[in-house]
């Protein structure tokens, strides 16, 4: 670990990605925080246990978490169609009504990532069809979501995992506290972006948190917390192989699936060695967490870079032993 450290100090001390926070858990106890560098250009402070970075999609697992419980206490079908819970999300378009929260969970939508010009919103193929991560359709889940509870996203989060696991640093809204310290993102040549400050959570992305804090989460998913044994196993049992393609999307189905990646209810999963990750693009951010459910090991980093992906071929081997064929499916570079 002391020569991970270096290497941290190092890459942040070039600017080469300007402040990070990592987080581990050992053996399910023994969590350590480590910081590097700085909040960003807006504030060249030191980044310290509390300041606050956007976890982009790390955001799901969480929101899946709270979906499951749902299902659980009977307000939200897994299998029902999100059009009978809450109406339509996609206009004029047949197969989008078969869509259920399992799709979304799953990443068997049909819907795109993230929906731009060329990739209108609609269905590519039938929902349940093959694995296309799917950003876009959490929207969608949230809106059920909050339809059976009478509760607002950020409500159900704060009620169910923040206070409950002592996360006082996350939000899925801009907090007036977080003003005081948080980072700020940089693209690839460190170019400072516009910090987002959202009033209404995000399903997919609007995760604001530190890596201590998201490490809680993390332990608690390694101590099977919140959910029943059943529900549990059901969270963690491949659903689908993923398919190869660019941010791992494949609308078109003309990648590959990967033979060693599949994807759980909410979580990727990594079946030969019982663990979990996910990974976060947010401009100007990166974030990459994973799990083992056999050694009870975790890593948690959040980098204010668009780097800062790349420390994974550093960090992994030092905080997760194993395998991690995430790593070469998401076509991570190296820094």
């Amino acid at each position: 670990m002391a020569t991970l450290e270096a290497l941290l100090e190092s890459v942040t001390a070039t600017g080469t990605i300007p402040g990070l926070s990592l987080a581990t858990l050992r053996k399910g106890t023994q969590a350590t925080e480590h910081c590097f560098g700085i909040r960003g250009s807006h504030d060249r402070s030191p980044v310290d246990a509390q300041t606050v970075f956007e976890a982009a999609s790390p955001t799901k697992p969480l929101v899946s978490f709270m979906a499951l419980q749902l299902a659980e206490e009977g307000l939200l079908g897994l299998d029902l169609p999100l059009s009978d819970i809450c109406g339509e999300y996609v206009p004029d378009d047949a197969r989008a009504l078969q869509i259920t929260a399992l799709h979304v969970l799953t990443h068997t939508s049909g819907l795109p990532n993230i929906v731009r010009a060329d990739a209108p919103l609609k269905t590519y193929f039938a929902p349940g069809e093959r694995f296309s991560y799917g950003s876009s359709a959490f929207a969608w889940l949230q809106r059920a979501m909050q339809t059976v509870t009478h509760c607002s996203l950020e409500t159900l989060a704060r009620e169910r995992v923040f206070e409950p696991l002592g996360m006082h640093h996350s939000s899925l809204e801009w907090q007036q506290r977080f003003v005081a310290n948080h980072a700020q993102g940089h693209e690839w040549e460190g170019e400072p972006v516009p910090k987002r400050r959202l009033d209404t959570a995000q399903a997919s992305w609007s995760l604001l948190t530190t890596a201590s804090d998201y490490l809680r989460f993390v332990q608690s998913v390694l101590n099977a917390e919140g959910l029943t044994s059943h529900m549990y196993a059901r969270w963690f049992s491949p659903a689908v192989q993923v398919r190869q393609g660019d941010n791992a999307e494949d609308l078109l189905g003309t990648n590959p699936p990967d033979a060693n990646v599949a994807w759980g209810l909410g979580w990727g999963l990594k079946p030969s060695q019982q663990s979990f990750f996910h990974w976060g693009h947010n401009p100007g951010f990166r974030a990459y967490v994973v799990g083992n459910r056999t050694t009870r090991d975790a890593v948690v980093w959040f980098a204010n870079s668009a780097r800062g992906l790349r420390l994974a071929h550093s960090v992994l081997p030092e905080t997760v032993p194993g395998e991690h064929p995430s790593v070469q499916w998401l076509q991570i570079g190296r820094l």
